[in-house]
């Protein structure tokens, strides 16, 4: 299909973001107090949901299901923020998220640090993006590969975990090949995970590898050995799978994903970027942590959650071409089921 959207060669965003940067400066600072609670609530519910559904009644199994899946949804989510979150914001609450839910999940914090690259001038909409699907270029090829990668995620963690991360410890071209294609959380195989990065956090990230390991470990003998009963593995996997089709819902809404996969400017990355303000507030349960605010948070990614939405409100009746381009993306809750012109984006 083709696309009247063209690259725009200069991706130097700075002077368009110092035009609304006044407006948000004093929304900066993470609350403390907030994320702790957040997530504390979030996934101390889940596991009491958990736990309530292997003997819940035809009647009450619904509930408990709906309130494991959204609890651990929401929970899963703070790995987002931990991504952006400078770890002496909110001390100690990066290993408090990798203990509580990132191991348990499989999904220790490291395998996100990818996502920097979805907001990396240069890269947004590109190859070496790893959350950008084609779909106005390819729409089947990119809807089969989202669903085949959410049906297949479980399976795919586990196996890097229990298998190919210990197995590199030993042979280093492996261990090369898995930091760059095993490493991060991504929509398709072209992206290159960067070693540096990994390594950047000092041995933090090599700890959190083999914890999860070990976990990954501990979860199969258990299994195995069935001390862990297969009827609560199924339970759990019930739950991520309902987190993983939620998710892929929300990635769907979060973009236009008109890219051509050329490098674009950031006027360009806020206008293929959605903003569902005028929903209403339960599309925080698809959307948790502010997620509905998306084109604000490729304005200023560095905003911590709780400030989205204020900062959406000050743009919105602010002067200027920023602000008019910003008022441009609300309200737009358009699936990626169908593509459609791109004619204002160039």
């Amino acid at each position: 299909m083709e696309t009247s959207v063209k690259p725009v060669a200069n991706l130097d965003g700075r002077t368009f973001v110092d035009e609304l940067r006044p407006l948000i400066e004093d929304l900066r600072r993470h609350h403390a107090w907030r994320y702790r609670l957040d997530f504390g609530l979030s996934i101390g519910l889940f596991w009491v949901a958990l736990s309530m559904l292997e003997g819940a009644g035809s009647v009450t199994w619904p509930l408990w299901y709906g309130t494991a899946v959204f609890t651990l949804y929401r929970s899963a989510m703070f790995i987002h923020e931990l991504s952006h979150m400078p770890r002496r914001a909110v001390p100690g609450f990066n290993l408090m998220w990798n203990l509580a839910c990132g191991i348990p999940l499989l999904l220790p914090s490291f395998l996100y640090l990818s996502h920097i690259d979805h907001h990396t001038l240069g890269r947004y909409g590109t190859r070496q993006d790893p959350e950008y699907l084609p779909f106005e270029q390819q729409f089947g090829r990119s809807v089969i590969t989202l669903l085949v990668g959410t049906l297949f995620t479980p399976l795919l963690l586990l196996v890097r975990f229990a298998v190919l991360g210990p197995a590199s410890w030993c042979i280093a071209p492996l261990r090369r090949r898995v930091i760059e294609r095993y490493s991060a959380v991504t929509l398709h195989a072209a992206y290159r995970n960067s070693a540096t990065r990994f390594r950047s956090a000092r041995g933090y990230n090599y700890l959190l590898e083999i914890a999860t390991s070990l976990y990954a470990w501990g979860l199969i003998a258990a299994a195995g050995s069935e001390m862990l009963p297969w009827s609560r593995v199924g339970l759990f996997l019930a739950v991520i799978y309902g987190v993983l089709f939620i998710n892929m819902f929300r990635t769907c809404l979060a973009h236009r994903y008109a890219s051509s996969g050329e490098p674009v400017s950031l006027q360009w990355q806020l206008a293929d970027s959605s903003t569902h303000d005028r929903q209403g507030s339960w599309l925080e349960l698809l959307e948790p942590l502010s997620q509905r605010y998306h084109a604000m948070h490729h304005l200023f990614p560095a905003l911590p959650y709780h400030s989205l939405r204020p900062a959406h409100e000050r743009i919105m009746v602010a002067e200027g071409v920023a602000a008019d381009l910003y008022r441009q993306t609300a309200g737009r809750l358009s699936p990626v089921s169908s593509p459609y012109s791109t004619e204002n984006l160039s």
